[in-house]
């Protein structure tokens, strides 16, 4: 049977429908979780603005997730089912997330009804290629602006200590991939640390004058398709970070649960 995948707000005080992009692709794992094995799901961005909804069609479609992900259309005169992001959890936030093999067939059902476009592999691909294909890698995600200023998660000395420790525990990581929303992560990443530190160097992130510290402060820019090319870098990270060799992942932050349900190589995942 095909469901189609509806989001709308959590509530009338909330600007978007769903949460961030990451967070979404997470509510789309956890509606695959309520199907049959047989059964075949599609995701409706339309309903209502998401996070990564650009003002005019793009890509020809006006369902962001199409930007990105190739999925089943709906049949022309024919039944199927509707569910809502406003699901029932099955997997929680608070599970630990340290395992990729635990989720491996959450994925394989996740990439049996979702394909990456092409650009969005080739950029990933390229970037791996490029910069870690060969190189035993520590993937670190750090999770800061308005989830450090609301929710008070670790702050970046934590992950410093953390990463130091990792280090002197495997002296054959040759370097670290940083995902980060903050870009004074990557300075002092690469002040602190003697390996090389590699990242996507042209991503939108915080900094001294916009430091995100509000939830809607990331959506405020006048980058053309500023919305797409904020899905784009996420997906980027997630995808990079699940092609390392290991990842610290962040305090709390669907990007990091996303890369170990992802993950192509991780072999160990590490908390704070």
């Amino acid at each position: 049977m095909l469901y189609n995948l509806e989001f709308i707000k959590i509530g009338p005080e909330f600007e978007l429908a769903g949460v961030g992009f990451a967070g979404n692709i997470f509510i789309t794992l956890n509606a695959i979780l309520h199907l049959g094995n047989d059964d075949t799901l599609r995701v409706d961005m339309t309903k209502e603005e998401c996070a990564c909804t650009e003002k005019t069609k793009l890509f020809n479609t006006d369902n962001c997730w199409k930007y990105y992900f190739n999925q089943a259309n709906l049949p022309i005169n024919q039944p199927y089912n509707t569910l809502n992001s406003l699901l029932s959890a099955k997997i929680q936030y608070g599970d630990s997330f340290t395992n990729p093999k635990i989720y491996s067939d959450l994925k394989h059902r996740f990439f049996s009804n979702f394909s990456l476009k092409d650009n969005v592999k080739q950029s990933v691909d390229s970037f791996y290629n490029q910069n870690i294909k060969g190189k035993h890698t520590l993937g670190v995600q750090v999770r800061l602006t308005d989830m450090k200023y609301y929710h008070k998660v670790s702050d970046v000395d934590v992950y410093l200590r953390r990463v130091d420790s990792l280090l002197e525990e495997d002296s054959s990581i040759e370097q670290i991939f940083l995902a980060t929303d903050d870009s004074r992560v990557i300075a002092i990443f690469q002040e602190h640390f003697s390996v090389p530190i590699v990242y996507y160097t042209d991503m939108f992130r915080a900094d001294d004058i916009n430091p995100h510290n509000e939830p809607y402060d990331r959506f405020k820019s006048y980058r053309n398709n500023h919305r797409y090319n904020m899905g784009l870098e996420c997906l980027q990270e997630i995808l990079t970070l699940a092609k390392c060799d290991c990842m610290l992942r962040a305090h709390i932050s669907s990007i990091s649960i996303l890369a170990c349900i992802f993950s192509d190589n991780l072999k160990n995942i590490y908390t704070l």
